[in-house]
């Protein structure tokens, strides 16, 4: 079950995320737009940050995490999302 992100178009599709806790994830980001905005992800809280080139799959680990919400953005912020852990159960 990869999770696979566009950016384009100011925005992140789709833009909140759910996962399992506790577990590795990977999600793939889709970079089609060409906005210099566009060409950094970040996930603050997990020190994880990766440069997206244009119209190329990247795939960003993630560690197993605990339950709550992690925002992921772009270096300017103007493009965000929200990664949301479930509680066990």
């Amino acid at each position: 079950s990869d999770l696979v992100v566009t950016v384009d178009g100011g925005s992140y599709t789709p833009a909140h995320l759910q996962i399992n806790p506790y577990v590795p994830v990977q999600i793939t980001f889709v970079r089609k737009d060409a906005s210099p905005c566009a060409e950094v992800i970040m996930f603050p809280a997990l020190d994880i940050s990766e440069t997206l080139p244009v119209n190329q799959a990247v795939l960003i680990q993630l560690p197993a995490l605990a339950p709550g919400k992690y925002a992921f953005h772009c270096q300017m912020q103007m493009y965000r999302g929200t990664l949301t852990v479930k509680p066990e159960g």
